[in-house]
């Protein structure tokens, strides 16, 4: 296995998830209307879980050997008026994130179990939340 490459993956990953925690958070402030409150309820949550998964990726790294990243992936730059816009940005972002997942596996598949493991949970994690969002989106 290559370890420097896994290790700058897994780093991709932590500005990735830690850039994900702000997103979130500045979406919460964005958000009005009546259903505002179970919307930046869920957002806040979200931003809870990127933290997490930003965490156990730079454990990753760690227990590599390496450093973790010390930098924040892309955030936030636009205002939004709607939560249509905000919620294409966020399967965007969750997008991005399931290819950083999907190219991590294919660095660890066959080479490290513990990796492997950590790596398809993520996928499938990442996939919920790419599905929720795509399912908030739809008027029907």
């Amino acid at each position: 296995m290559d370890e420097e490459a896994v290790i700058e993956q897994l780093n991709a990953i932590v500005e990735l998830e830690l850039a994900g925690a702000i997103r979130y958070t500045q979406y919460t402030l964005m958000i009005f209307g009546h259903a505002r409150i179970p919307i930046i309820g869920w957002m806040k949550e979200q931003a809870s879980e990127a933290l997490d998964h930003a965490r156990a990726a730079g454990e990753e790294v760690t227990t590599l050997g390496g450093r973790p990243s010390l930098g924040i992936g892309a955030v936030v730059a636009t205002h939004h008026e709607g939560i249509d816009p905000i919620l294409a940005e966020l399967i965007e972002h969750e997008r991005r994130g399931i290819g950083l997942y999907e190219e991590l596996l294919t660095l660890v598949r066959s080479q490290s179990i513990q990796l492997e493991e950590y790596t398809r949970s993520m996928i499938r994690a990442e996939q919920l939340h790419l599905s929720e969002i795509v399912k908030m989106q739809r008027s029907h």
